[in-house]
């Protein structure tokens, strides 16, 4: 229905300003995305893991102890002198008053708490830290409020004494600020970079503004809609999840616009009529852009078979911001296209676009029919070597250390290594609860001191401290310092062996109503690598099934698609290879991000494989028309140019992450970048051609191509019009 109405101006132009009402008003309906989501930091595990139950005794038991900690540094090179323990005592004394900043919960210095003063104060003397724990949600715009006022608190310190604000809430708090500062120079970054290609591609302004206001009229209509659906819980979203929708929607939109306005002006070569070449355009690629973006979508939300919400919050939110721009693309697009009329194209004057047989894709076409072995193995040693990276691969649960910017939190985070043993930056504790154990009090004091002792003997424990006992009497905690890095590796592991410890010693002693629990960073960590190894294992076998069965459907297949699949495993191993290689083994970066590699192996697929869909059935087109060899020419002439242009588009905007102050993004960034290049000019134009031509027409089974009878046809030797 949409195609015919084409014709009709009113139609298009009530279109066009029914697209700019809704990205005016949307907005104005909806929170900001990043103020909407559902109460769990991205570095939160999963809701049944033992860190987060943990979390919730250690709340009820201790509530003074409980809430998101801000660490207050105080160093002094010289050692802390009289003045400098007077600022302890100022600053303990204003965060512990009635006129306290909202949410603080409860403050632990060596001045409110002496008898903690061994481990609040460093072994050389020369520093100190006030725990100060925030009792409200880190998504709540109150929580960075909060932290800056400890900030004002505090103070910076003068003299030798310095002072910063620290700690998970100092932490998060930064990290809020960094990307909303980083916004504006990713949007701009994002916009000039396509603005620059298109201008390249079309050598048009008008032509070049068109996808970068439909991109930014679905920005705005997806940001808001997104918003809304989290504030009703529907989905969550996150600073990062905006920032990536940003450069996935230029990227993606651009293309699909791309494919759209370049089968507009192919049609233009055949009609004089504008709208009817546009009606043309869109019965020709809509169906493919469709597809392509269909294929985005389903690849998004098998994220919603993840247990961590890091993973979950991603897919979805960006799933209604690929749909908002299909939409956008299929209608806003055509529409303001037509109503520009020749304005589009100024100041070209020849609208149709046209391409050399002999052109440079014609030449890769030849040589890949020529020699399509070489082809095959070069393409396959260059994805091996790349892939190869991955043996240096090691994973980073140290959140702070991925900051690229200087921060206040990092800074303290840095003092406070420079005085403290590392295991006390971040202590693990055990709980155990006999709450509903019939045991007396004497029997729960020897059964803690045998965890006591069990876990100080563990390998790594450097001290335990405690117990401390709840109010009620009934729950004991300890404290646990480990001599090493608490995100290490080493640590991680070491958690986890303390969990069957503790736990044998509960279930020996067999009382039933007995619960024993390891919670603390480090256990946290923990349960977010396991989570993040289960996730990676059941969605990629997921992603891989459902993109098989959409690409088996649309090529009506069994061979093709498991090819196709297999070169984007190819490609998603080599991107991560050399990754890990430029930012772990010759960067010196402590390793790849948590879930950086889950993110890669979703994205390069889900984006990756649509354009091999296109070359594909572009393939099996024109074979049936002209023959295996002669199809496999024409289809990669003419569509090579096009999808290299979209693929050099969606590159370029997912290259823009690497100006974010962050490690994960900077990471991710490189890893699409390197991928979707490696797909463009590596996979799409040489591998899958020569693999197809090497199959030959078993590559098509079940399904039988009828070819031509007679001696294949060749490429015209003048100009032939070029094909999305």
């Amino acid at each position: 229905m949409w195609v015919a109405l084409i014709r009709k101006k009113k139609v298009l132009l009530g279109v066009v300003l029914f697209w700019l009402a809704l990205a005016a008003a949307v907005p104005m309906l909806a929170p900001a995305a990043g103020q909407a989501g559902d109460g769990q930091g991205p570095t939160a595990p999963p809701g049944a893991a033992e860190s987060v139950t943990a979390e919730r005794a250690l709340a009820a038991a201790f509530p003074d102890d409980t809430g998101v900690p801000a660490i207050v540094v105080l160093r002094n090179p010289r050692g802390l002198g009289d003045a400098d323990i007077e600022q302890v005592r100022r600053i303990s004394g204003e965060l512990s008053g009635s006129a306290r900043p909202r949410g603080v919960r409860g403050v632990v210095s060596i001045i409110t708490n002496p008898q903690a003063a061994a481990g609040l104060r460093a072994p050389d003397g020369t520093t100190t830290m006030i725990v100060v724990n925030v009792g409200l949600d880190p998504l709540d715009p109150a929580f960075g409020t909060t932290v800056e006022s400890i900030r004002k608190i505090a103070g910076a310190g003068s003299g030798d004494l310095e002072i910063r604000v620290t700690g998970p809430a100092g932490v998060i708090h930064d990290s809020v600020v960094v990307f909303r500062q980083s916004d504006q120079t990713l949007l701009m970054a994002t916009i000039v970079l396509v603005l620059v290609l298109l201008l390249a591609i079309y050598r048009s302004p008008v032509l070049a503004a068109v996808p970068l206001l439909a991109a930014g009229v679905a920005m705005a209509v997806s940001g808001g809609l997104g918003a809304g659906l989290a504030r009703l819980g529907v989905i969550s979203t996150s600073e990062m999840t905006t920032s990536i929708a940003t450069v996935l929607l230029f990227g993606v939109g651009t293309d699909y616009c791309l494919f759209l306005i370049m089968r507009y002006r192919e049609e233009l070569a055949t009609h004089a009529d504008r709208p009817a070449a546009m009606a043309a355009a869109l019965r020709r690629v809509g169906p493919a852009i469709g597809f392509s973006a269909g294929t985005v979508v389903a690849g998004l939300l098998v994220l919603l078979a993840a247990t961590l919400p890091a993973f979950r919050s991603l897919g979805p939110y960006l799933a209604v911001s690929v749909a908002v721009m299909l939409a956008v693309a299929l209608t806003f697009v055509p529409a303001l296209i037509v109503l520009l009329g020749r304005f589009a194209f100024w100041p070209l004057r020849a609208h149709a676009r046209t391409v050399r047989a002999g052109s440079l894709w014609g030449r890769v076409a030849a040589y890949v029919i020529r020699r399509p072995a070489i082809t095959l193995i070069t393409c396959l040693a260059i994805l091996g070597g790349l892939a190869a990276g991955l043996t240096g691969y090691r994973e980073n649960h140290d959140t702070l250390s991925g900051f690229r910017a200087p921060t206040d939190s990092a800074r303290g985070q840095h003092l406070l290594a420079e005085a403290f043993p590392p295991g006390m930056l971040a202590p693990t504790y055990v709980l155990l609860d006999a709450s509903a154990a019939p045991i007396s009090d004497d029997q729960r004091r020897a059964l803690t001191e045998r965890i006591h002792s069990q876990v100080a003997e563990v390998p790594g424990v450097r001290q335990v401290l405690g117990p401390t006992m709840s109010a009620s009497g009934h729950v004991a905690r300890l404290d646990v310092v480990y001599a090493d890095d608490p995100y290490g590796a080493a640590a991680l592991d070491r958690t986890e062996g303390l969990r069957h410890t503790v736990g044998d010693v509960v279930d020996a002693h067999g009382r039933p109503g007995l619960r024993a629990m390891v919670g603390g960073e480090s256990a946290a960590a923990l349960d977010r690598r396991d989570a993040g190894h289960r996730d990676l294992l059941v969605i990629s076998v997921l992603l891989f099934v459902l993109i098989t069965l959409l690409v088996g459907g649309a090529l009506k297949a069994v061979l093709a698609p498991l090819y196709l699949v297999a070169t984007m495993v190819g490609s998603a191993a080599a991107a991560l290879g050399a990754t890990t290689l430029t930012m772990v083994t010759i960067g010196g970066q402590d390793g790849l991000a948590e879930g950086a590699v889950l993110y890669v192996i979703v994205f390069l697929v889900a984006l990756g494989i649509d354009y091999n869909i296109m070359l594909a059935v572009r393939i099996r087109q024109e074979t049936t028309v002209h023959g295996a060899t002669e199809g496999l020419r024409r289809a990669l002439t003419h569509t090579g140019g096009v999808i290299t242009a979209a693929g050099l588009i969606l590159a370029g905007t997912f290259a823009v992450l690497m100006s974010l102050p962050l490690d994960t993004l900077f990471q991710f960034g490189f890893a699409l970048a390197v991928g979707i290049l490696l797909d463009t000019f590596l996979v799409r134009a040489l591998l899958v051609p020569a693999l197809i031509h090497l199959s030959g027409p078993a590559i098509w089974l079940p399904s039988r191509l009828t070819v031509p009878a007679g001696p294949e046809q060749h490429p015209e030797p003048s100009r032939t019009p070029s094909q999305a």
